[in-house]
């Protein structure tokens, strides 16, 4: 008996095998069908059954203009205040300095160049 139970768990193996792919394949069917319908109806550039709420139409707001910033100065006056610490201002207001060394000595002159004698000059 063992011949007849093999055969027939092979047969029923098949079977399933079988209709799992019919299956498979039927089911994939009907999934691009549902896919396909919603497309058409959705994406097909047609209005949709439902209008869509009109969308106000807004102003654009000017540009703006950009200007410099406002520069506040404060002038502060401190009086002078006689003593040893502090030196007497300046008559004239602060004007500016000669300066405190003179100028130093100009950098020396080249040397001459190198002589190259040749036989058809000699130096």
């Amino acid at each position: 008996m063992a011949p007849r139970s093999e055969r027939a768990a092979r047969d029923r193996a098949l079977w399933m095998v079988r209709l799992a792919t019919v299956g498979s394949a039927a089911g994939a069917l009907g999934l691009t069908w549902v896919f396909s319908d919603a497309a058409q109806a959705y994406f097909s550039g047609k209005p949709a059954p439902r209008s869509a709420p009109v969308v106000p139409v807004v102003p654009v707001a000017a540009a703006p203009v950009q200007q410099p910033p406002q520069v506040i100065q404060t002038i502060v006056h401190h009086p002078y205040q006689g003593g040893s610490r502090a030196p007497a201002p300046a008559p004239g207001g602060a004007a500016p300095r000669p300066p405190a060394q003179a100028p130093g000595a100009p950098p020396p002159p080249p040397p001459p160049p190198v002589c190259k004698s040749t036989p058809s000059k000699p130096c």
